[in-house]
């Protein structure tokens, strides 16, 4: 998927210093959490609709996710939003599209991973063939009792993440702060400078 290009957007120095803390959030819980790549690139420079971007591509090509990178994601998707608290004691809407993808992330752990208590059960709808090799959704039949059930599971991921996000970036406060000074500096930190600011990430365990 194609980047949209970065453009100039005029923003209160309020406005810059929160992005700039949004995204460090992201890019610290990034460096820290054992089983996430390592951070690309950072920028308060917009792109698109959003003001600012933390990229963290795959160090290798992957097939599949454990469940520990699928919780850590979602703890760095919510980096942004508990950054945001923690400093200013506020919440913007840019945190909304971090939302939604946390919230995709856990409730495909739930119903079709079975990465949740409910178990290894399928929850989405099913693709089911005829005699006569043509396919059709078989829809989902839940009652309300187990919608409920899965709702409460996916509430639990995202609840467990954003606590995890709190108690890591009150731990590195100030490699929180080190990092937003240097994006209202040069608006744009490349790998290896955001590096030399955290320290050496350790290396991912990749399944053997």
């Amino acid at each position: 998927m194609k980047a949209e290009p970065e453009k100039k957007r005029l923003q209160s120095d309020y406005e810059r210093k929160m992005t700039a803390y949004h995204e460090g959030g992201h890019a610290v819980l990034a460096h820290f959490l054992p089983n996430t790549d390592p951070v690309h690139r950072i920028s308060i420079v917009s792109r698109g609709r959003a003001l600012g971007f933390t990229m963290t591509p795959p160090e290798h090509d992957k097939y599949q996710q454990t469940q520990s990178e699928l919780e850590d994601e979602i703890v760095v998707l919510l980096g942004g939003r508990t950054a945001e608290k923690m400093i200013f004691n506020e919440l913007t809407g840019g945190a909304s599209s971090d939302i939604e993808r946390a919230t995709r992330i856990a409730k495909s752990m739930v119903m079709d991973y079975g990465m949740s208590s409910l178990g290894p059960i399928s929850f989405s709808p099913l693709y089911e063939t005829t005699d006569y090799n043509r396919t059709y959704i078989e829809p989902t039949k839940l009652s309300d009792e187990m919608l409920g059930r899965v709702d409460k599971e996916v509430s639990t991921i995202i609840d467990k993440a954003l606590k995890k996000a709190e108690l890591l970036l009150k731990k590195y406060t100030k490699k929180l702060d080190l990092v937003a000074e240097k994006l209202l500096e040069v608006e744009t930190v490349e790998g290896d400078e955001f590096e030399s600011l955290m320290g050496e990430k350790k290396a991912k365990q990749n399944l053997s």
